[in-house]
């Protein structure tokens, strides 16, 4: 019976991390994440994902549009990555959880689970 309650805990765990995953942005905030070495400002990721979804340079993206960003980063991204243990937050800034590391999603042979090459996003796309 033990043995069925940690399976069962183990299969909830990574329906959680595929969840987390599902989303595009989501998975834009681990990549982003995983490039810099110190906690991210919640209101710099908004900037990042406001450049990357208007596919302007930061000083040319609306100020509300940062602000929408920043909305869906602490009231839905955040909260999906933290329930999968992707991430960790104190309210300003975030980085992510050693569990994270350990997750074959940066490792070069799995590195399309975060940052597809672009042929493979166009085939998506198609």
């Amino acid at each position: 019976m033990a043995n069925r309650e940690r399976g069962d805990r183990i299969l909830t765990d990574w329906n959680r991390v595929f969840d987390a995953l599902a989303d595009p942005s989501r998975r834009y905030v681990l990549e982003y994440l995983h490039d810099r070495t110190q906690p991210v400002p919640v209101w710099e990721l908004a900037i990042a994902l406001a450049v990357r979804t208007t596919d302007r340079p930061a000083n040319q993206v609306d100020i509300q549009i940062v602000e929408q960003a920043e909305t869906g980063i602490v009231h839905v991204h955040l909260p999906k990555l933290e329930a999968a243990n992707l991430v960790e937050s104190n309210g300003e800034t975030i980085t992510l959880t050693d569990h994270a590391e350990t997750l074959p999603l940066f490792t070069p042979a799995y590195r399309g689970i975060v940052r597809p090459a672009a042929s493979e996003e166009e085939d998506w796309e198609s």
